[in-house]
């Protein structure tokens, strides 16, 4: 230690200031400030901008969230930078802004058809994701209510008959060929009555190659169909095929008793007689079990069995025979009784066969007086199809007009269940001179006309001077503003 230093002990003599001491709480500040003002901004950016997905169609919404779970590969690709750019998509085809048709078969996709993505084009009409490589059950579709084809052949979806379809009212085409759904076909199949019976048949409605089992319903929508379109599944049956279906259990089935064991020589061990011929089958020997005494209780058994069946069959026709005997007596003797008095009053009076006639004719117009009035005020579906909707269900519908003509308006209704229909109200004062008679005849001999380029009647209603004809929707404009429509723009455009 030097002379001039300090000991330890001493205080020191430094009165300079300390500058470090002062800085480390002037930084400190200055970064909280700074940390504070970022925070701030960034909670401003987040609150001024919304996220991405509410400036989205729900359309490009649903269709991105199919990509994402179909589309493992990445063999489809779909870019989005403004908001309607999904209708330039491959396979996809939009009207007025909403996905109308969605077709990409053999796309190479590897995945499943996950829920609320495809369900939610609630204005999807044409859907084909044919020959891919598709798994998993089918998600619940009832949300395309304006579906009318829809193709999912050659793919890999399993699980069992979707019942989702039956709801689909509008569909006409129908394909799940070579998938693995199996179980029976429901028979609530009826419903979708609308199976197009116009293009092939075998590719209107098409099962075949599944594992579809049980009786084919015999209903009128299936016996359209060839026999193709439900082959490839081993357990269908039914008259649709040809193919008879196994009966059930006999009546006098096997006793499900025990056979009674014998008792061995060498160690007294009993063995049941099934597995006593197993075993000795083994050495290509068969052997008949020695004792016959417990079969013969079960063949007194059955024939005890069928005797006491044929004696109560016997006796049940007899029973049928001898009321039928009877009742024909009581038809035969009661309508002697007032032949007498006809005849007498023929005799006396030749004007009384004139009499029942114009009583017969009076019973005649007064029952189709009451059917008349029955169907007036209701809503009446043409070619025997189901009730789809009542006519409360039509007037609280949602209506846009399209267009007006010398008979009457026509208005585009959207109903509560997302199904669209065009309405076209008559106008009363040119449809007076029609008796309702008449206008219903009319209706219901249009309502059965069927062709690709005739858009069906499908209901009509009548009240008090009201008539409403129910047509289906079609999206693509007016007949009118397709052949005229350009001619009308060009006019437009030439200046005068």
């Amino acid at each position: 230690m030097t002379p001039n230093s300090p000991t330890p002990l001493q205080p020191s003599n430094d009165t300079r200031p300390h500058h470090h001491s002062l800085l480390l709480p002037t930084m400190s500040i200055v970064t909280a400030a700074a940390l504070l003002i970022l925070l701030l901004l960034t909670a401003a950016a987040s609150a001024e901008d919304p996220p991405l997905d509410s400036l989205l169609p729900s359309d490009a919404i649903a269709l991105s969230s199919f990509k994402s779970r179909a589309n493992l590969d990445n063999c489809l690709l779909f870019t989005l930078n403004e908001r309607f750019d999904f209708c330039q998509w491959r396979g996809v085809k939009c009207t007025q802004g909403r996905v109308v048709r969605l077709s990409l078969p053999a796309s190479g996709f590897r995945g499943s058809l996950a829920a609320a993505t495809l369900s939610r084009l609630d204005q999807l009409r044409f859907l084909t994701l044919r020959n891919n490589s598709l798994s998993g059950p089918l998600p619940d579709l009832s949300g395309l209510a304006n579906l009318k084809s829809l193709s999912l052949g050659l793919n890999s979806f399993s699980g069992p008959f979707p019942s989702c379809l039956l709801s689909l009212h509008r569909l006409r085409v129908l394909d799940l060929a070579h998938n693995a759904f199996a179980g029976p076909i429901p028979a609530q199949i009826t419903t979708i009555d609308r199976l197009d019976t116009l293009c092939s048949r075998a590719t209107a409605f098409n099962v075949s190659g599944n594992n579809l089992t049980g009786p084919i319903p015999a209903t009128p929508t299936l016996s359209r169909f060839v026999p193709p379109s439900l082959a490839g599944n081993p357990g269908l049956c039914g008259e649709v095929i040809n193919k008879a279906c196994a009966s059930g259990a006999p009546f006098f089935g096997p006793s499900s008793s025990s056979s009674s064991s014998s008792s061995g020589s060498n160690g007294g061990s009993s063995v049941p007689a099934p597995l006593a011929q197993s075993a000795q089958s083994q050495n290509s020997v068969v052997v008949s079990p020695t004792s016959s005494s417990p079969r013969k209780p079960k063949r007194t058994g059955v024939i005890l069995g069928f005797a006491l069946g044929a004696i109560l069959l016997v006796s049940a026709l007899l029973i049928v025979f001898i009321l039928c005997k009877a009742r024909k007596r009581q038809t035969h003797a009661s309508p002697k009784e007032p032949e007498e008095p006809v005849v007498l009053a023929r005799a006396v009076n030749p004007a009384v066969p004139n009499l029942i006639t114009e009583l017969r004719e009076k019973n005649n117009s007064k029952i189709q007086e009451v059917q008349t009035v029955r169907r007036s005020g209701c809503l009446v579906f043409c070619a025997g199809e189901s009730q789809l909707y009542t006519p409360e269900q039509l007037m609280r519908a949602s209506a846009k007009l399209l267009g007006r003509g010398t008979i009457g308006t026509t208005y585009k209704a959207v109903l509560d269940n997302q199904l669209i229909v065009t309405v076209k109200r008559l106008n009363a004062g040119k449809t007076a001179g029609t008796s309702m008679e008449v206008f219903e005849g009319h209706m219901d001999s249009v309502g059965w006309l069927r062709h690709p380029n005739l858009v069906p009647v499908r209901a009509f209603f009548q009240a008090k001077g009201e008539r409403l004809v129910v047509f289906d929707y079609q999206p693509n404009g007016s007949l009118y503003n397709l052949i005229h429509g350009m001619y009308i723009s060009l006019i437009l455009r030439i200046p005068f």
